[in-house]
């Protein structure tokens, strides 16, 4: 994809569909029944449905862990599980694992076939009788959502949610209804401060003799650069500082903005972690805007978005990388300057 057109996607709206219909019109039958389904496409899916209701969460503004479980009882008769982080998994201030909570209603509402948090209902070793959590079934499919960080009422909003994206998946039938993600930022970002598509690949030697012939221009320099806290700022991972990687890397100047190739250790790093999750591709877009940065970083984790991903450094400065994949695609290196 050309580079003005991947542009053009990331600025023209920034929003984010769920592709279910609405709660008062009738999902239409599919053709993609829960006889033929396989538990990979189901999990494709339940993937969709969970990224809506990450955006759901956002655009509530409230943090937590989003999780689905449903029932396949088409090509192995399994339970097929996924998550979400939205903003923290801990409420450390509360006391609360967050994750260990989201699945405790999962757990709950499987064995009662009715959302989470009945009174009624004496809980079993392990759940905690927490409302939050969300049931129903469609096409055959036992289907288990919940989410935790909020209040009740919120969790339960979210859950749903998540249900009914997942309906509208497994029916084929796309909704024009969309869940706003972003709203306008006080600072939002520019095309003039994009600088840097990163492409994260296994042989950096190979890839750069690649793009040099590609794009016809002398083969970039490698270098090492190693990843570790200074006296003057700290570099961390997922909030955890003193955790130093190396990093080769080289830089192919494309006039306004670079491409940037990362080759990573084996170290943990937020380049590892997407290797590992994803193979080879674009780790982030990276945009300098000055002395906003603080305040742009402010308004998305104020919009539910982890911020804590890496906080990496360089003479003088920090760039900070903000875990949007899940929404953008794609996660985003804000920094001050280059």
């Amino acid at each position: 994809m050309k580079t003005k057109t991947l542009l053009s996607l990331l600025f023209c709206g920034l929003c984010f569909s769920c592709q279910a219909p609405q709660k008062d019109q009738p999902v239409a039958e599919s053709t993609n029944t829960n006889k033929n389904m396989t538990n990979a496409e189901l999990r494709e899916k339940i993937n969709l449905a969970l990224d809506d209701m990450k955006a759901k969460a956002i655009e509530m503004g409230i943090e937590g862990v989003a999780t689905a479980s449903v029932l396949n009882q088409g090509e192995s008769v399994d339970w097929i599980g996924e998550m979400r982080v939205v903003g923290k998994a801990l409420d450390t201030e509360g006391g609360y694992n967050l994750v260990a909570v989201a699945w405790s209603k999962n757990g709950e509402v499987i064995a009662t076939g009715a959302d989470s948090g009945n009174p009624d209902h004496k809980p079993m070793t392990g759940e905690l009788n927490y409302a939050g959590g969300a049931y129903d079934e469609y096409q055959g499919f036992k289907m288990a959502f919940s989410f935790s960080g909020a209040t009740s009422e919120d969790d339960l909003v979210v859950a749903k949610h998540g249900i009914q994206c997942l309906k509208g998946y497994i029916a084929n039938q796309p909704e024009a209804d969309t869940t706003a993600v972003f709203k306008p930022l006080a600072k939002p970002l520019t095309k003039d401060q994009f600088i840097q598509i990163n492409i994260i690949v296994k042989d950096i030697r190979r890839a750069a003799k690649a793009w040099a012939a590609l794009l016809g221009v002398p083969e970039p320099e490698i270098w090492t650069n190693h990843l570790k806290s200074n006296d003057e700022y700290p570099y961390t991972y997922r909030g955890q500082a003193d955790k130093p990687c190396d990093l080769q890397m080289c830089v192919i100047e494309m006039g306004n903005w670079v491409i940037e190739l990362h080759q990573i250790d084996e170290n943990p790093s937020t380049f590892r972690e997407f290797l590992n999750k994803h193979g080879q591709g674009v780790h982030h877009l990276g945009f300098e805007v000055g002395d906003a940065r603080d305040e742009v970083i402010k308004e998305l984790k104020a919009l539910g978005f982890d911020t804590d991903r890496t906080i990496g450094i360089y003479p003088g400065s920090s760039w900070t990388i903000v875990d949007t994949e899940d929404v953008l695609g794609v996660n985003l290196n804000i920094k001050p300057k280059r």
